[in-house]
């Protein structure tokens, strides 16, 4: 029996950060306002709600940085600060009318899909159940801090917490401040804490190239310029492509100029540390491009100061009065701050989510995440992930990727809507198309024994996209139902019932 049509899609999308909102926005742009979004925080902003650290800030000009049919025009600076992007998105979640479909503090825990009724179960923290047709995942991959394995971490007399759990109750004024890591956050922080805290300790494992951030406030000419939405339009245009001719410094055939590049930092590094032995807790040992260059202006000029040290090692373990690095040296610390990213190929984790066959989507992606264009995987009907496996980019916006996404997964709800039932993406298409992402990621940077982030514990390489973001955009372009199974429903059995004998023995 063929299901009877769904004429509006009930759609449940876990998240309201820039994932969760393209989506909210494409849906209800297209009449679409069946849906529902579930926001842990108390607000909108994903990321830029929950990361409120001293220095905060984009590494990506705001320009391009925000949703394009909602372009800001009174940007304060080049690159937006943590509460301007947070503030931005509130506003628009306003402004778009998507607002009244957001129920905020409300924790997804668990997800079903259900055989029969060809429905997704949602369960909250609180033990509410909700339906919908259609389920979309938009956790990010910055949403759930992760924290290294270390000895004896409670035993610290002092204080502790993670970048991404500021304590803002904690005074660091003339104490001994240890920053672990030396990525994003830590090159954020260390700068916008140092004038207060009587010495600073950085400890990084592995530096992270790190390059001169060209920022500015906006003079009167630009600021009034900005104003002409024609004006806008264009700049925001001019800029994304300003950044997409940057993706060949991914490729390995282009490894002269990141060799001629790298050689440039490195004088550029020594002559701002003025100490060799900073210079070399800070040299990468791995190629420029592998991981995210980061933006600073303040960065090295930092670490030079006397009142600050620079440790190239991690941490195994902690004291009543500090931490202690894998070649047995203390360092006391009054505050530990721990700037050791996110658990970032845990994708839609910690929620639990079970597709047909009562498949574990954890264990499936055991040996990493994969997603057919980042979006569905097999035995996973209807459900949809925004900023998914292997859509990430280190050369423009991701704001544009999850713009495209969007677009995808509004002619999905589409489809549901005129076809009925559920789809599921055919397991030899999304394999397919993996065993070609690999191919071309092997031809890339990202492959040359990147530290970080980007790559599971196996090396295999789940974050970040392989080609330029047109070629992603013309292959998201249209929803092509071909390439997906569709799913019948399950016939529930009915219990057999026993014949009752009516003789006598």
């Amino acid at each position: 029996m063929t299901p009877s049509t769904t004429p509006t899609p009930e759609v449940i999308i876990i998240g309201a950060g820039f994932g969760g909102m393209s989506v909210a926005m494409e849906l209800q742009r297209a009449g679409i306002e069946t849906f529902t979004v579930l926001e842990r925080q108390e607000e909108v902003g994903g990321v830029w709600q929950a990361n409120d650290y001293p220095g905060a800030a984009c590494d990506v000009p705001s320009v391009i940085y925000q949703f394009s049919n909602h372009l800001k025009p009174n940007w304060s600076r080049r690159f937006g600060s943590q509460a301007e992007i947070r503030n931005y998105i509130q506003q628009v979640s306003i402004e778009s009318g998507v607002r009244p479909h957001i129920r905020f503090e409300v924790e997804v825990i668990s997800a079903e899909f259900d055989e029969t009724a060809l429905k997704w179960t949602v369960t909250l923290a609180d033990g509410e159940t909700l339906l919908a047709d259609v389920l979309v995942g938009a956790t990010g991959q910055l949403s759930r801090p992760k924290l290294p394995d270390v000895n004896h971490r409670e035993s610290l007399k002092g204080k502790q917490f993670h970048s991404a759990e500021w304590d803002p109750t904690v005074r660091l004024t003339g104490k001994r401040v240890v920053v672990v890591g030396g990525g994003a956050s830590s090159i954020q922080v260390v700068p916008a804490i140092v004038d207060d805290a009587a010495h600073v300790a950085v400890i990084q494992r592995s530096p992270s190239w790190v390059v001169g951030k060209y920022d500015w406030s906006p003079g009167i000419v630009e600021r009034s310029l900005s104003q002409i939405p024609a004006f806008l339009r264009a700049y925001h245009a001019v800029m994304w492509w300003w950044f997409e001719a940057k993706y060949p410094f991914v490729l390995r055939r282009f490894d002269g100029f990141r060799t001629f590049y790298e050689k440039v930092w490195r004088k550029r590094m020594s002559e701002l540390l003025h100490d060799d032995q900073k210079y070399r807790a800070c040299v990468p040992d791995y190629r420029m491009g592998c991981a995210r260059l980061l933006l600073s202006n303040e960065w090295y000029q930092t670490l030079a100061r006397e009142d600050v040290s620079v440790v190239r090692d991690n941490v195994v373990s902690m004291n009543e009065t500090g931490v202690v690095t894998s070649d047995g040296q203390q360092i006391d610390a009054d505050v530990v701050i721990w700037c050791t990213g996110f658990a970032a190929t845990e994708y839609l984790a910690p929620i639990k989510i079970t597709g047909r066959f009562g498949v574990d989507l954890r264990e499936q992606w055991m040996d990493g995440p994969e997603a057919y264009l980042g979006i569905s995987t097999p035995n996973f009907p209807n459900l949809f992930m925004s900023y998914g496996p292997n859509t990430g980019s280190l050369t423009n916006t991701i704001t544009s990727m999850l713009e495209y996404q969007a677009g995808y997964i509004r002619q999905a709800v589409e489809h549901i809507a005129r076809a009925g039932g559920a789809y599921s993406i055919s397991k030899p298409v999304h394999d397919d198309f993996n065993a070609e992402l690999e191919r071309r990621l092997a031809g890339t940077v990202f492959t040359s024994g990147c530290p970080g982030w980007y790559s599971t514990a196996s090396g295999k390489v789940t974050t970040v996209w392989a080609g330029p973001h047109t070629e992603y955009r013309r292959r998201v372009r249209v929803f092509d139902p071909s390439v997906y199974d569709r799913v019948e429903p399950v016939r529930q059995l009915r219990p057999r019932v026993m014949p009752t004998s009516s003789g006598t023995a």
